[in-house]
C-alpha cells in the first residue's frame, strides 16, 4: 500500500517562500555534500601482515657498519609533528603498521631516528627557502 502525502499552501505567501527557500537549502547542501566526497582521497586498503621481505628491511641498517646483526621484534615508530596531522600522510604512516607519536618539534616534521629527521617542503616554499 502506497502512501500518499499532500502539501497544501497558498500561492504567493510566506509559507511557499520558506518551503521553496528549505528545499534549496537541502539541494545545494546535499550537491556540496557530493562535491566533497568527490574530493576526498581513497582510503588504502592492504594486507597488514608483514612478508618476509620487511624482516629483511628491518635487518638492513645503512646507518651502521655491517648492519644489525638481530630482527627488531619492536614496532617501528616515527615522532610526527603536530601540525603534520592537517596531511594525509600520518594515517597512512599509521595504516601501514607504524607507531606515529605526536610531539610538537622544532626541528623537523618527522623524526625517524635520533639521527634522522624529516622536514617536508612544497616546491614553492623550497624554491623560496
Amino acid at each position: 500500500m502506497g502512501v500518499r502525502v499532500y502539501f497544501m499552501v497558498y500561492q504567493l505567501c510566506c509559507e511557499e517562500h520558506k518551503y521553496l527557500a528549505g528545499l534549496r537549502r537541502e539541494k545545494e547542501s546535499f550537491e556540496k555534500l557530493i562535491k566533497e566526497r568527490g574530493s576526498m582521497p581513497l582510503p588504502i586498503f592492504e594486507d597488514k601482515h608483514a612478508g618476509k621481505s620487511d624482516a629483511v628491511i628491518k635487518t638492513i641498517s645503512t646507518r651502521l657498519a655491517g648492519g644489525r646483526k638481530e630482527l627488531s621484534t619492536v614496532a617501528s615508530q616515527v615522532i610526527v609533528d603536530m601540525r603534520e596531522f592537517r596531511s594525509t600522510l600520518p594515517s597512512l604512516l599509521h595504516a601501514s603498521g607504524l607507531l606515529v607519536v605526536p610531539a610538537t618539534l622544532t626541528v623537523g616534521d618527522y623524526i625517524l631516528t635520533p639521527d634522522v629527521c624529516v622536514e617536508r617542503k612544497s616546491i614553492p616554499d623550497l624554491v623560496a627557502s
